[in-house]
């Protein structure tokens, strides 16, 4: 597979897919077991960037063809305009809800670090910028504040992604 899959691609676990998900097996990666679990033969493609760090799609979908995990199923079709917008709209909504709720965190896991993230989630402009900024940012609070304090982070923004992830 050369450069980034199709967005439109719908993937389904294969047989051994399934039993890898439900039983696992095989040495895979966390990005690519995550990737596994979230194929559904619904979702596309352009769906799963927020599974998986960037740049690493292509690659974990090659590995679970190769391995015969998962095949594709079929093609979305492209939305419509009215689709789009709308999608849009629900993002930024979201996306100024979790702004929200992330509000004087990382300033109370950090102190005055804190302000560096609460600036950075601030200029986030799509919900997978701030999805990448979390990422770095819980990486950065469990090195300096412990464990306790990046499950805090990450509990205050589950609800919002998992609400995203339900409007798609």
């Amino acid at each position: 597979m050369g450069g980034e899959p199709d967005p439109r691609l719908i993937y389904a676990r294969t047989a051994d897919g399934h039993d890898e998900a439900a039983e696992p097996r095989r040495a895979l990666t966390p990005g690519v077991r995550r990737i596994l679990m979230a194929i559904d033969g619904k979702r596309c493609v352009g769906d799963l960037p927020e599974f998986a760090r960037p740049g690493d799609l292509a690659a974990i979908l090659a590995e679970l063809e190769g391995e015969r995990l998962v095949e594709v199923a079929g093609l979305a079709d492209e939305p419509t305009e009215v689709e789009r917008l709308a999608r849009a709209s629900a993002e930024q909504a979201l996306l100024g809800e979790a702004k929200r709720g992330l509000r004087g965190l990382f300033g109370a896991e950090l102190g005055a670090a804190g302000h560096v993230w609460e600036a950075r989630v601030a200029d986030c402009v799509t919900m997978e910028v701030l999805r990448r900024v979390l990422r770095e940012a819980v990486d950065v609070v469990y090195y300096r504040s412990g464990e306790a304090a990046a499950r805090r982070i990450v509990a205050a923004v589950r609800p919002v992604f998992e609400q995203a992830r339900d409007t798609r």
